[in-house]
């Protein structure tokens, strides 16, 4: 992966810093000459402020050469890293094909001596057979250690090149330090100190009333889900009472033994504490299957059909042996869940987020026990029903975001299909902690979900879909009907494999085939600016994704 940074804009900011300092200097020796152009008493006091601002100016030139040394020198640092990362990225690539050559001579040699021994060739012809097998070993060895040398190189350009960060830093630093030490500075500091503290009183307000309404949206949420939810319960009642072989006391049987699983799965997920997120290095096959970075809002969502696939183990059965179904296909279960979040930066510096969050890939959590991931049933029951208690889901989601680095202020998209995308809703709506800047979900009820105007929202539904429906029925119909808002965007079409059915309607590359095809139903001012979390934008020039993922404790 190319390493992020442009060098070439860095040296060019450098230079501009550079001929900033260089006009400052001037100015203060202009000024310097003007004060001393002439002995009259009348200029004395021009004199004064002359100097006064002469040295201000000093002060000025020392912090923009300062920096404009340390981003020059870090620019140069920049590109040499690029240079040895890029020509390790083409070792690697090399190494890496005729590793894969070589792998293929050893399969080959393998079964050919396989069958020298198996038709009982002479001694001498398995002999030279398992020395020609000896060396293609040999050489497979050689090229995997050449690859794995390149890649080495590859993250020790990466070090030096965090080593140059650090230095240019502290170069600024001591360049400002040393030029903002004087009494007027340390009298402006005090003062600078008292705004600051009553900014920060300011911000702990602000902060607290804010935090104060997200749990009073969370509350209002919830108790209409469970009105919502109590209101199906008893129609349900009504019904099953109304069938003469079941009568009223089984109905009222069946009620209570639904209602204690609804129960049992929230208080199951709500009350467990929070799994802790750590780094998920992809298997060989997980990463052949990477579908690629999207380039824009259009192709938005294949990463959230491609973070659905991973963190999956193959069953086997009691003999070691893989479970296949009747189909042939291997049968696996969700061990972890597993989301992706991409650091975009573009030539200015701005850093934005995109997080990838999967949909369920549990349903009967409460039937053979805990597979492993969050994103299961039980999550997606307290999601819709107890939005006032944080699921699993939720909190893990933002503990990978924290130690991912993202910063409070920074934009943030978050992506998701189906329960990812009521994930990504649901943050939106009831959580301050980050600047949600965008939403773009597929078959998902996320409708009547309170998300603020500054949020931009992009929704994609198939008709006949079930999924996107169901917040209109826990809501008491309050809500749940396609919303089309100056921030929000809803696509309404017939998904392209509807001939499949439900599974065809509901399935999350049929989502990402229709948001490329109506696209053009996202205005086009709405378009640029979201496209500016891919790479496929003009201004992007360096991205980082990483997988983070956790297990159900």
């Amino acid at each position: 992966m190319a390493l992020p940074g442009n060098p070439d804009a860095l040296a060019e900011r450098a230079s501009t810093y550079a001929s900033s300092a260089s006009r400052i200097q001037r100015a203060a020796d202009d000024l310097r000459s003007l004060a001393y152009a002439s002995e009259a008493k009348s200029l004395d006091a021009l004199r004064d402020k002359s100097n006064q601002v002469a040295g201000d100016l000093d002060d000025a030139y020392g912090r923009y050469y300062g920096t404009a040394t340390a981003l020059t020198e870090y620019a140069a640092a920049l590109r040499t890293a690029h240079k040895n990362a890029n020509d390790a990225d083409a070792s690697e690539a090399t190494a890496q094909n005729y590793g894969d050559q070589a792998d293929s001579q050893v399969a080959a040699l393998t079964r050919h001596l396989r069958n020298l021994e198996d038709a009982a060739a002479p001694a001498g012809t398995i002999e030279a057979a398992e020395r020609r097998l000896a060396d293609a070993q040999g050489t497979a060895r050689r090229h995997d250690g050449s690859a794995t040398a390149a890649r080495d190189q590859h993250e020790a350009a990466r070090r030096d090149m965090e080593a140059a960060a650090q230095r240019a830093m502290s170069l600024i630093d001591t360049a400002i330090d040393a030029t903002n030490e004087s009494w007027l500075d340390k009298v402006g500091n005090f003062f600078e100190d008292i705004g600051s503290f009553l900014a920060d009183l300011g911000r702990w307000v602000g902060d607290f009333l804010q935090d104060l309404w997200d749990e009073l949206q969370r509350l209002v949420a919830t108790v209409l889900a469970v009105l919502g939810t109590i209101l199906i319960l008893v129609l349900v009642y009504a019904l099953l009472s109304m069938i003469p072989v079941i009568g009223p006391m089984i109905a009222a049987l069946v009620v209570g033994i639904l209602a204690g699983f609804l129960l049992a799965s929230i208080l199951s997920d709500v009350t467990k504490p929070t799994p802790k997120p750590h780094a998920y290095d992809r298997t060989k096959s997980e990463k052949g299957s990477d579908p690629g970075e999207p380039t824009d809002l259009s192709s938005a969502l294949k990463d959230a059909a491609y973070v659905d696939k991973l963190g999956h183990e193959p069953l086997r059965n009691p003999d070691g042996s893989l479970m296949r179904d009747e189909d042939g296909n291997v049968m696996t279960s969700a061990e972890n869940t597993v989301i992706k979040v991409t650091q975009v930066v573009d030539a200015d510096g701005v850093v934005r987020w995109r997080v990838a969050l999967p949909s369920t890939q549990e349903w009967l959590s409460r039937l053979n026990g805990d597979q492993g991931a969050v994103n299961d049933l039980d999550s997606n029951l307290a999601l819709m029903l107890t939005p006032s208690l944080r699921s699993q889901y939720e909190r893990a989601v933002l503990a990978a975001m924290q130690e991912a680095g993202v910063s409070p202020n920074d934009p943030v998209m978050l992506v998701g299909f189906s329960q990812g995308g009521i994930m990504a809703g649901h943050l939106a709506a009831y959580n301050s902690d980050y600047n949600w800047d965008a939403v773009v979900v597929a078959g998902s009820p996320i409708d009547s979900m309170p998300i603020p105007s500054t949020t931009t929202v992009v929704s994609v539904q198939h008709d006949g879909d079930p999924v996107p429906r169901l917040d209109s029925i826990i809501s008491l119909g309050t809500g749940g009907y396609a919303q089309q808002q100056p921030n929000w965007t809803t696509i309404t079409t017939p998904s392209p494999l509807a001939s499949d059915g439900v599974a065809g309607i509901h399935n999350g590359a049929a989502y990402n085939a229709t948001l490329q095809s109506q696209i053009d139903s996202v205005p086009a001012s709405t378009q640029d600016d979201l496209d500016a979390y891919f790479i496929g934008d003009e201004n992007t020039y360096g991205y980082d994704s990483t997988y983070y993922s956790w297990t159900e404790d």
